[in-house]
């Protein structure tokens, strides 16, 4: 069976929040169940962070001479999945000690 999870429920799955059911914590932890993301997602979390409605524990440190939102989302991204990062933009390698990069 194939899921599409909600952002609150992103959330507290990586967090291990008690506030996810049990139900969907056995959906989300079975390796046979296909859970999706959907990118929205990623920019619901990007706004809310920005507004102060959430607060993280986000890993991605914010440099003064990098704050592209896109590319702090593909950079959360590979950090959660534990996915190295192929690019050409030398702003990639500001954040190597979090999420490997790429290129040459």
């Amino acid at each position: 069976m194939a899921y599409l999870l909600d952002t609150h429920v992103v959330l507290w799955a990586l967090d291990k929040n008690d506030k996810l059911s049990s139900k969907a914590e056995t959906i989300i932890s079975d390796l046979d169940s296909d859970c999706f993301v959907s990118v929205i997602s990623f920019f619901e979390i990007a706004i809310k962070k920005n507004i102060g409605k959430i607060e993280l524990n986000n890993k991605i440190p914010l440099f003064e001479n990098h704050r592209d939102p896109f590319d702090r989302l593909i950079l959360s991204t590979a950090f959660t999945e534990k996915l190295q990062v192929i690019s050409a933009d030398g702003k990639f390698q500001l954040y190597n000690k979090v999420v490997d990069t790429i290129w040459e």
